[in-house]
């Protein structure tokens, strides 16, 4: 459990239903975490009592590390060796292979080659824009929150757009996580 808990929380829980999958995730991993922790201070003198004692410290260490740190490490991976496939996305979008496909919002594309793990997560669908003057903003979903928050990875080569997200690196963090993670792409909070 612990070692597949940061992939399966960053990919696959999003908003409201993220609470149905973590808060009954963490009562399980905590329920075995003590029943593990009293087996083996019940058997202490067994000579397997050492061998198990680092695999329960091991356990809850890497537990800890990934529920407190791991959506963030993830994050990162998923970037870094992704981002030729969300580029393969966008050259599909510039020649027009791959558009919006869902009926109720004409902006949202759903991806149906990249679905494990999902290159967008929360549905696997990302937001496509274009202007008048073919100028291209995408957002790779990273968190679709609750109601009007989300987390994206944005490309675009819209200048307007670029102005906006550059004047939104300048804002105070707390939450909010901006940065600009190559020419053209960005991670955003909004």
């Amino acid at each position: 459990m612990a070692i597949i808990q940061a992939p399966l929380i960053y990919y696959y829980t999003y908003g409201l239903f993220a609470f149905f999958i973590v808060i009954p995730y963490l009562i399980i991993g905590l329920g075995l975490t003590v029943w593990l922790l009293t087996a083996v201070l019940k058997n202490k003198n067994s000579e397997k009592s050492k061998f198990q004692k680092i695999g329960v410290i091991l356990s809850i260490s890497i537990g800890s590390l990934t529920l407190f740190f791991g959506e963030d490490l993830i994050e990162k991976l998923d970037w870094n060796l992704r981002k030729n496939s969300r580029l393969e996305i966008i050259e599909l979008i510039k020649a027009d292979k791959l558009r919006p496909n869902v009926s109720h919002n004409n902006i949202i594309c759903t991806l149906d080659n990249w679905n494990f793990p999902p290159i967008s997560n929360g549905g696997n669908e990302i937001a496509i824009y274009k202007t008048a003057e073919n100028k291209l903003t995408v957002e790779f979903y990273i968190n679709r929150g609750f109601i009007d928050h989300y987390s994206a990875f944005v490309y675009t080569d819209d200048e307007k757009k670029i102005k906006e997200l550059d004047e939104r690196m300048t804002w105070k963090k707390g939450l909010h996580v901006n940065k600009k993670l190559d020419e053209n792409w960005y991670r955003v909070s909004y």
